[in-house]
């Protein structure tokens, strides 16, 4: 005799429920506290304004509107007292980005010679590198700093014409380059008539030797047959230029500095403080990313040196091909913390004079109006969004550089694609290493319409927003909130989707549809899109074409069979 077993009744939802009840007890006690802490901000923050108020502070950036008067000795745009504190607080933070930007270079340039030179087999090499990274990485980078400059203003000459005999400056490839105390000098560009040509031929060599270099490897996938490579990759990139500046008549030219009186004129001057700043920030960072990419190489199992050399691999190629690839999933991580490191520590310029964001918003600005905390509150917003953008980008590339076992499209949850899967048709899901070995994988052809799409609205948006003068606008300040919101958003949605187009992530529709929901919302609210396009494109042409441009690629993206393979690594059911 059997008896039958059902499924006890499920009980109807209860408000009792969410506590006595284990599935909804958590969520209520995390909303709750959440609740709780967003309470106890609103009440601290209101405290803070009152007693400002009580003070005669109004809390507000309409400070940020009036004349800065005063100079920054580091100019990327142009700058005079008479401009806002506004435009001197943008100078400040694009010469952090100076620091910060070419420091990660140089720092991750040093750090994996270091790592690589550590681990080599010649002993002298070996152990200057391990004298380089013990010494560096122990001693402050404070003092660095200082001794750097100290160095630099203290070993090189003074310009100075009037000493006779004596150096004025050291120079370099045909005085060319000028080595002073006060800074270095360098050749600046000088744009004739057809230089933009010549531009134009540089880039297209660029984008020739990719597109050769893919050619050159699917055929060596295709045949075992191992091409030229470099040498051709090195003519498109500089002999097509070469030639299209001498089939020109050589528009472009060369400003060399000249010493007049007691200074250089002339080409482009990179300050003491700035070369101090960044060098010693690179060779401070370049020492922990050094420890990095070492024991990232340990980490690979010597039996793919082995194998690599079985194949007939040399050293340097096994290390470039097989070696650090693999190497890279672990250094990446850790490698992010450095870049947020050398980011936060450009702070320490004001030490030199550099002036950067501290030295100009959190500096002058700060002393002049007294505005501490509103100060304080937009270099802490600056800080944050930079490392978080870093911080994000680096997470992409780090997903993007994952084993083919961890990595795949499928499971995204909540998701644009999903409210379209019915539309779209019978897919085959694919784990990453299966899609990138389908032809049509990759962001190539048409796809790169889609970077360069978001690219150009980025650009776009920050040229308007902070680079453009007062006198051809109003300042940020002076707009309306909804106007700030909806020029903060466009800004982080477009970069959003630029970042994830670029790595090719399957979040890349989904930052996409809202980047779309942020256009029309800046439309609505009355945000002055069309003159995003400049002098080149109308208003009516930038709107409407932005529009349609977004609609179509969120639509390809969706429906087209390329684009499903590159960002969800899917394919079409036979």
């Amino acid at each position: 005799m059997t008896s039958a077993v059902t499924n006890p009744p499920v009980q109807a939802f209860r408000p009792g429920m969410l506590w006595t009840d284990t599935r909804y007890r958590s969520l209520t006690i995390q909303t709750v506290a959440l609740f709780v802490v967003f309470l106890a901000g609103y009440a601290l923050v209101g405290n803070v304004v009152d007693n400002l108020a009580a003070l005669g502070k109004e809390f507000g950036f309409s400070f940020m509107s009036q004349p800065a008067s005063y100079d920054v000795n580091q100019q990327l745009i142009d700058f005079n007292s008479r401009d806002s504190h506004a435009r001197a607080a943008v100078l400040g933070m694009l010469n952090t980005l100076l620091v910060a930007f070419t420091g990660c270079i140089l720092a991750t340039i040093i750090g994996v010679l270091a790592g690589v030179g550590r681990l080599s087999k010649n002993w002298l090499v070996s152990k200057l590198m391990t004298v380089y990274i013990e010494v560096v990485r122990n001693v402050p980078v404070l003092i660095q700093i200082l001794l750097l400059s100290a160095i630099i203003s203290e070993t090189l000459p003074q310009p100075n014409s009037f000493r006779g005999a004596e150096p004025s400056a050291t120079m370099f490839l045909w005085d060319s380059v000028a080595l002073t105390g006060r800074g270095f000098y360098f050749p600046a560009p000088v744009m004739g008539d057809g230089a933009g040509l010549v531009v134009w031929a540089f880039i297209l060599g660029i984008v020739g030797s990719i597109v050769y270099g893919r050619w050159e490897t699917k055929r060596q996938q295709d045949t075992g047959q191992e091409g030229i490579g470099l040498p051709v990759k090195l003519g498109l990139i500089f002999g097509l230029p070469l030639l299209t500046f001498f089939a020109m008549g050589m528009p472009i030219g060369l400003e060399y500095p000249e010493l007049k009186g007691f200074n250089f004129q002339g080409g482009i001057f990179a300050r003491e403080s700035y070369i101090s700043l960044t060098l010693a920030l690179s060779l401070y960072t370049g020492a922990f990313i050094a420890e990095g990419v070492r024991a990232g190489i340990q980490a690979v199992s010597h039996g793919q040196t082995e194998a690599a050399g079985a194949l007939g691999l040399r050293p340097g190629k096994s290390m470039r091909l097989v070696v650090l690839p693999q190497a890279m999933r672990m250094i990446i991580p850790p490698l992010i913390s450095q870049y947020l490191n050398l980011t936060k520590n450009s702070s320490l310029a004001l030490l030199v004079g550099y002036m950067d964001v501290t030295g100009t918003l959190g500096g002058i600005t700060l002393n002049q109006t007294g505005r501490e905390f509103e100060c304080l509150f937009l270099m802490m917003g600056f800080y944050l969004a930079v490392s978080l953008t870093i911080a994000g980008v680096m997470n992409l590339y780090n997903q993007n550089a994952q084993l083919v076992e961890r990595t795949s499209a499928t499971g995204l949850g909540i998701s644009l694609r999903s409210l379209f899967d019915k539309m779209t048709g019978p897919w085959d899901n694919l784990k990453k290493g299966d899609a990138t070995m389908q032809p049509g994988y990759g962001i190539r052809l048409e796809l790169n319409l889609y970077w360069l799409f978001y690219g150009a609205m980025t650009v776009a948006t920050l040229y308007y927003l902070f680079i453009l003068g007062a006198s051809d606008r109003m300042t940020y300040w002076d707009w309306d909130m909804s106007h700030k919101v909806a020029a903060l958003a466009l800004l982080g949605a477009n970069a959003a989707a630029l970042a994830t187009c670029l790595f090719k992530n399957a979040r890349f529709v989904d930052l996409a549809g809202l980047e779309l929901v942020v256009f029309l919302f800046a439309l609505l609210v009355g945000f002055p899109i069309g003159v995003l396009g400049g002098d080149t494109l109308s208003a009516t042409t930038v709107i409407w074409g932005g529009l349609l441009a977004r609609i179509a690629i969120i639509g390809y993206t969706l429906f087209g069979a390329r684009p499903n393979l590159t960002f969800f690594q899917r394919v079409r059911r036979a």
